[in-house]
C-alpha cells in the first residue's frame, strides 16, 4: 500500500487515466474536488472519499480557491511511489509525449483522455 498527502493550490488535476493493477482511494482533508470514475461524476469535500478501481478510467480536479488537501492510497503499491518520486525530482518534465506515454506504461498507468473541466457549472 502506498499512501501520501498532497496539497494543491492550483485548480485542476490529472488527465483521465486508469491503472493496470492498482486501486486508488482518495480522502479529502480540505477543499473541494470533482471526480469522475468510469461514467459517474462526484463532488467531494472535506471528510468525503472516492474509490477508483483498477482498470476503470478516473480523474479529479480541485475546484476551490485557496489550498486543498487530500490523502491518496494505492493498493497494491506497484510502481506508484517510484512514479511520483520521478515526477517530483523533475525527471519527467523534459520527456517528449511518446517518452511520457512509455514512462506511464512502465509505471502501470494509461492516460485515457483530458482532465476534468473544473469550473463551477
Amino acid at each position: 500500500m502506498y499512501v501520501f498527502e498532497s496539497s494543491r493550490v492550483k485548480k485542476g488535476g490529472p488527465p483521465l487515466h486508469s491503472h493496470y493493477t492498482q486501486d486508488e482511494w482518495f480522502y479529502i482533508l480540505e477543499g473541494e474536488f470533482i471526480f469522475r470514475v468510469d461514467e459517474q461524476n462526484f463532488t467531494a469535500k472535506a471528510g468525503d472519499s472516492v474509490f477508483g478501481p483498477r482498470m476503470l478510467p478516473h480523474a479529479f480536479a480541485k475546484t476551490n480557491e485557496g489550498v486543498a488537501r487530500m490523502l491518496t492510497v494505492f493498493q497494491p503499491t506497484g510502481k506508484m511511489e517510484e512514479n511520483f518520486r520521478a515526477i517530483a525530482d523533475g525527471k519527467v518534465a523534459h520527456l517528449s509525449a511518446e517518452e511520457r506515454h512509455q514512462f506511464r506504461q512502465a509505471h502501470g498507468l494509461e492516460v485515457i483522455g483530458p482532465g476534468l473541466n473544473y469550473t463551477k457549472q
